[in-house]
């Protein structure tokens, strides 16, 4: 698969100014942003990653997601769904993958389509992993549109209160969120992750808002804020939508980006201050980056170089957003897995035409996402470098008094990845 942006027409908008702000000035100049010097030493940190193996549930869904990455990229041109997770098969070629794998932390992360819709193939699919890999610790991560929580409690209790982690896409409060996830309903979904609380033990809920365009991080936010103090979410993410097109109006979304987004930098000095950690992820890994001066070292997923694996439909892929060419592998029907060397690195080359390597906030950012990389338009990968830089920037012009914060409610770096940061790497990572 070839990148869909042409390379001559990127190289000729780099060329050209981008958005100018009065802070940074050209958001377009990979120097517009850079590191502050470190004031932590990044030995300091203790990190931990388990061995994640993502599998697809089923390519069905009860919405009609606007901007859908399964619809938009995943599927594009297959023709037809991924069949279904089949458990048994399955269970024993993940058991056969991990044969070689050397971490015993599995987090196994369920997703579709919607992996609700087939609550007792994700039950079985369990049982023939526990029965498999009982020399190890399993944990379960289910990524869900939540329309079908309530039902499945009734039906399948058994399963989610197996769920270490769940991430639920909420894309704001009721107006916003029903105009861009039709099929859903925001009230339905709060009644599950009510239900939810009494079979959850220690398990943590993500709130995962994908940003369109038009719509307003804020009230994202505030959905958040009114589910956390219900003890109904955890942590909040937010990223901005995988698309080809370009933004409609990207100077007035940054204005707007800028403005609601220095609301949730006040409120995480503001809580650091009351010594609370900031609950969310991706913020208190990038205040950690900029504190230690860390390098992430490679994309934001890592996809390139291989961790991790995805099963979709009897496929084993290195990342399931890919379309179906990507495959590294496949599943034979008694469940031995057959893995081909693959050049990985053709996901990010994409890089090298944006100047990564050159650009002052790659340390964190790391080439964003390869599936944006290799499926958006010219001008859309630059607007999203764009704001990056912004995002990465406002941050940097807040990190003294998120310092001095920390000072103050004695929060230290380890709280900060501990109770936070450690879930970002169950996300999309960066925004």
């Amino acid at each position: 698969m070839q990148p869909r942006y042409d390379r001559g027409e990127l190289l000729a908008l780099r060329r050209r100014p981008g958005l100018m702000h009065p802070l940074f000035g050209d958001l377009l100049d990979p120097s517009a942003v850079v590191y502050p010097e470190p004031t932590v030493a990044e030995e300091t940190l203790s990190e931990h990653s388990p061995y994640m193996v993502h599998v697809s549930v089923t390519g069905r869904c009860n919405a009609r997601c606007r901007g859908c990455v399964n619809s938009a990229i995943t599927l594009l041109g297959a023709g037809q769904l991924p069949a279904d997770v089949v458990p048994e098969r399955d269970s024993r070629a993940i058991a056969n993958l991990l044969e070689g794998v050397e971490e015993r932390d599995i987090v196994v992360c369920l997703y579709g389509g919607e992996p609700l819709l087939a609550p007792e193939k994700i039950r079985g699919l369990m049982a023939g992993l526990e029965r498999r890999l009982a020399d190890r610790s399993v944990r379960y991560m289910l990524y869900t549109n939540g329309q079908l929580l309530d039902r499945t409690l009734d039906l399948a209790r058994d399963v989610l209160s197996r769920v270490w982690l769940l991430s639920v896409s909420i894309d704001g409060q009721s107006a916003q969120h029903q105009d861009v996830r039709p099929g859903t309903d925001l009230a339905t979904i709060e009644r599950g992750l009510e239900r939810f609380r009494a079979v959850r033990g220690d398990g943590c809920v993500l709130m995962w808002s994908t940003l369109r365009e038009q719509q307003s991080l804020t009230d994202c936010y505030e959905e958040f804020l009114r589910l956390r103090s219900l003890g109904m979410a955890d942590q909040f993410f937010w990223h901005w939508v995988e698309t080809a097109e370009p933004f409609a109006d990207l100077a007035g979304y940054a204005q707007r980006y800028e403005e609601e987004y220095g609301r949730v930098l006040a409120d995480a000095s503001a809580w650091l201050g009351r010594g609370t950690v900031p609950p969310i992820p991706h913020l208190c890994e990038l205040l950690l980056y900029l504190l230690t001066g860390r390098q992430r070292g490679m994309s934001a997923c890592g996809v390139e170089v291989a961790r991790n694996y995805d099963i979709l439909g009897g496929g084993i892929h290195a990342c399931a957003d890919l379309p179906p060419e990507w495959a590294i592998g496949s599943i034979a029907e008694d469940g031995t897995p057959t893995v081909r060397q693959a050049d990985l690195g053709r996901l990010v080359t994409y890089k090298e035409d944006l100047g990564c390597a050159q650009c002052g906030v790659h340390g964190y950012c790391g080439g964003r996402c390869p599936v944006q990389g290799v499926t958006a338009q010219a001008q859309r990968l630059l607007e999203y470098c764009q704001l990056m830089r912004l995002h990465v920037g406002l941050a940097c012009q807040a990190l003294p008094r998120i310092r001095e914060a920390m000072g103050r409610g004695a929060v230290d770096p380890g709280q900060l990845y501990e109770q936070s940061a450690f879930y970002a790497q169950f996300t999309d990572v960066t925004p």
